[in-house]
């Protein structure tokens, strides 16, 4: 994955790789399941988590990146918005987005009645907002939205902060929150699972995440 989003190689090289790894281990999907999303030998299936976990690691290095005191005083909000077209997008990101500013505060961060979604750069509400809970670019799956920094004059006029106003830096461990509940039987697939580094498998059988893939 390292080698993905480094741009050292490309997708069509990678997700043969993987699935030639998942063959390797026997693994055959159910009849129903084959060639969907369900199942993990299926290019739908490696694309998606390839795409995703590339889009995953970007979002967090340029989030790390923005955690740079002189950078979070000048820019220390963040605008969500459509950052590509979609043929069927998703209505209710305005909907979601006072859901979520109503269970972090309110504080912070604007009503989306207002025509604009913004919240500090550390607001709880990105959080809260994504469906991976990481405060970082993707927030869901192939939503198109995204975020575009926002300047100290902007979120003074918008209400966020004072003049005297400091963001203190953050720091997160890539993939911190993030975890998945596969259906995988087989404890020797299991093994082979953990053994990529990619995470490991909790006592409810939810794959955590550690960010160890190469």
């Amino acid at each position: 994955m390292n080698d993905l989003v480094a741009g050292v190689t490309d997708l069509a090289t990678q997700r043969l790789a993987v699935k030639q790894f998942v063959r390797s281990t026997g693994y055959v999907a159910p009849e129903e399941k084959r060639g969907g999303l369900e199942d993990f030998a299926s290019d739908a299936r490696i694309n998606l988590q390839l795409t995703m976990g590339t889009q995953q690691a970007q979002g967090a290095g340029w989030w790390q990146q923005g955690q740079d005191q002189d950078l979070l005083f000048a820019f220390p909000a963040r605008e969500f918005l459509r950052v590509e077209d979609r043929a069927q997008p998703r209505d209710n990101w305005p909907q979601r987005w006072n859901e979520a500013r109503a269970n972090t505060t309110t504080d912070g961060a604007t009503d989306s009645a207002s025509g604009r979604m913004v919240a500090l750069v550390n607001h709880p509400i990105w959080v809260e907002l994504s469906r991976f809970k990481t405060p970082y670019e993707p927030f869901d799956f192939g939503s198109g939205m995204g975020t575009e920094d926002r300047d100290r004059t902007d979120a003074i006029a918008l209400g966020l902060i004072n003049p005297d106003t400091v963001i203190f830096p953050q720091s997160r461990r890539f993939n911190a929150e993030l975890k998945a509940t596969p259906e995988v039987r087989s404890e020797r697939l299991k093994g082979l699972l953990e053994e990529t580094g990619l995470g490991r498998f909790d006592r409810d059988g939810a794959f955590v995440f550690t960010g160890g893939a190469s």
